[in-house]
């Protein structure tokens, strides 16, 4: 049977409607369940360098609110069912991954009839945090993330005191996760932001759900769209080859890499400009999965780009809402969390503010959290209620 979709994304979007997840997040998951089911078997040929399809994909979100994790078991699922491709949750330490990635060494036969040895693996973590490891300890970690995201094609080696050496042949390491704000001050030192791993890094933010959905059943109709969704992503993940510019796509790449301007960011913060360094390589990376996700053919067309341009787009406006409880002041991450809670009820004492977050913040810290906040002009101090009447408390107020 041939395809029964014209375009995998969208049509996955449309069988997702009636779930609670952001529609952000469910775009991602798409775009990364292609990633992992193309594997190193799919290149987009530059001349002399190759471009793999692998992402590191992070979902963030406030606890609870964009149901983060519920989207990529929806992912997952999909993934589970077609053959071949591996998957690794929450490996905890480098020597796992490396033995994951050892494990899923596969050697087989190209369209052109050659051999092909690659090892082609996808993490997918709900609590990203878990799979980094805590800070201060998970530096072989970060460091080998950073490593492997670029898909070298000769094999990857890993030197370890007691082992000795490992060798994984041509390692295709793609990443779906999902974390919070605070999470990633609790495992990403401030001197590892904004350059190395979080500069490959996608962090996909939202900050509500998509809807209430009460009961999410199936109608026939989207059982009818899931079992499309299983056939096309089936024969996505027999894709084998080399992907190549049509003629007008290339002409106009060469033209928007000439005049593509990095300092032109969507997103204001500083920390991201390393990340912008690589958005020229994440748009051919999105371009082969828009391709994939439309065709069979081995071509990336304008279209494809135009598609990724907007994908991207659409995180770059949030992204600077990623390493907002990060920071080199102790206060960094306690300053994000009353903003928030104060965000979250409009208007709250200062007494119950302080029942809030005590185990969090003493008294003595709480002054100097406080004055932080105010001077962020993000919540201002009243002494009357909601009601302009005076109560005898100190009130917060988000909007000041």
């Amino acid at each position: 049977m041939g395809r029964m979709l014209n375009d995998w994304v969208e049509a996955y979007l449309r069988y997702m409607q009636n779930t609670e997840s952001a529609t952000v997040f469910h775009r991602w998951v798409a775009m990364s369940v292609i990633a992992a089911v193309l594997r190193k078997k799919v290149k987009l040929s530059l001349g002399r360098i190759n471009v793999y399809p692998n992402m590191y994909v992070v979902l963030v979100a406030p606890p609870g609110a964009a149901r983060k994790s519920q989207a990529i078991s929806f992912g997952v699922k999909f993934l589970s069912e077609i053959p071949d491709v591996i998957l690794s949750a929450d490996a905890v330490t480098p020597q796992a991954l490396i033995q994951d990635l050892e494990n899923s060494a596969v050697d087989e036969q190209m369209p052109d009839g050659s051999r092909f040895q690659h090892s082609s693996l996808t993490v997918t973590s709900k609590e990203f945090e878990s799979f980094l490891g805590q800070k201060g300890d998970n530096t072989k970690m970060i460091v080998m993330l950073t490593d492997l995201f670029d898909a070298q094609e000769i094999p990857w080696k890993y030197r370890t005191k007691h082992t000795g050496t490992n060798v994984v042949p041509s390692v295709f390491l793609n990443v779906l996760a999902a974390t919070t704000p605070e999470s990633i001050a609790s495992s990403l030192p401030s001197s590892a932001i904004g350059s190395g791993l979080t500069s490959r890094i996608i962090f996909v933010w939202a900050t509500r759900r998509a809807k209430p959905v009460p009961i999410p059943v199936e109608d026939e109709e989207e059982r009818e769209l899931c079992r499309a969704l299983k056939n096309d992503l089936y024969i996505i993940s027999r894709i084998a080859g080399t992907y190549e510019f049509s003629p007008e796509c290339k002409r106009r790449w060469i033209e928007w890499y000439n005049d593509y301007d990095r300092t032109a960011q969507l997103c204001p913060d500083p920390v991201f400009d390393g990340w912008y360094e690589r958005k020229p390589l994440y748009l051919l990376k999105l371009a082969i999965v828009h391709a994939a996700a439309r065709s069979n053919d081995l071509v990336v067309d304008w279209s494809h780009i135009e598609a990724s341009l907007q994908d991207l787009e659409e995180v770059e406006t949030q992204m600077h809402n990623v390493f907002k409880a990060v920071g080199r002041s102790l206060v960094a991450a306690d300053v994000n969390l009353v903003v928030e809670i104060v965000k979250s009820r409009k208007w709250i004492t200062e007494r119950e503010l302080m029942r809030l977050v005590w185990r969090d913040i003493d008294s003595k810290k709480f002054d100097n959290v406080m004055d932080t906040v105010l001077r962020q002009r993000l919540v201002k101090r009243v002494y009357n209620g909601p009601d302009g009447k005076p109560t005898g408390d100190i009130w917060y107020v988000y909007g000041g």
